[in-house]
């Protein structure tokens, strides 16, 4: 009986690697990804301007609000805002609010026609993520709590990025926010560096219509987290 269920348990991990490996080689390469318009304007001093400019706010926030293994690596924030930049976008999605929530409104400060909404499953974060932005004097509307924000009647998002919770959390939300992402539109999904999670969520993507890139090379951090670009076709 042992002998059969340990037979039966090499099985199952040897299918999921299998599995696993074909799944990741849907993953587009970020050298592809940096090559596709109108990703391709995007240069990595750009991306260090940002970086720099982003670096004493994040200080602070790391500090005093949160830690670094915990919020959005200024790496991610870095790109995350050049992204923004070079494509005008209108319609931002914050799924996890926190550093990120700073960010995006932090462009739509500088880009009044940009409408932020900002999203957590904790209400007490959600006030800190207010409290954060309001002594910087950004912008506080559209702020929901995701029991909300799953019947809030909006669509159409040119960026989404989920960093909502832990990634055990954060998983089952990926349709959802698919379907609120316009076509042609971009999700970043961070913490991809968990295998679990990866597989977890190649498996959800493959059954959409969509493609995703590994961004690593720019958007990994001194804990080894990076970010996967997907865009909705």
């Amino acid at each position: 009986m042992d002998t059969w269920f340990q037979v039966r348990f090499m099985l199952k991990r040897v299918i999921r690697k299998i599995r696993f490996t074909f799944l990741r080689q849907g993953i587009g390469t970020y050298k592809e990804f940096s090559l596709t318009k109108p990703f391709d304007q995007i240069t990595p001093e750009k991306v260090k301007q940002n970086i720099e400019l982003l670096r004493p706010y994040y200080l602070q926030y790391i500090n005093e609000i949160s830690s670094s293994n915990m919020a959005a690596s200024l790496e991610l924030s870095g790109y995350l805002l050049s992204i923004c930049q070079t494509n005008q976008y209108s319609r931002l999605l914050d799924m996890g609010s926190g550093f990120s929530s700073f960010i995006l409104r932090h462009y739509a400060k500088e880009n009044p026609h940009a409408q932020v909404v900002s999203v957590d499953d904790n209400a007490a974060w959600l006030e800190k993520t207010k409290a954060f932005l309001e002594q910087h004097h950004l912008g506080t509307k559209n702020i929901f709590h995701l029991d909300n924000f799953i019947n809030f009647n909006e669509n159409d998002f040119d960026l989404v990025l989920h960093d909502l919770n832990f990634v055990e959390v954060r998983i089952n939300y990926i349709e959802l926010l698919i379907q609120k992402t316009k076509q042609g539109g971009l999700l970043i999904m961070d913490d991809v560096h968990k295998p679990d999670y990866l597989f977890a969520l190649l498996s959800k993507l493959k059954k959409e219509k969509v493609k995703p890139f590994d961004i690593k090379t720019i958007t990994e951090d001194s804990f080894g987290r990076f970010a996967l670009a997907v865009i909705k076709e």
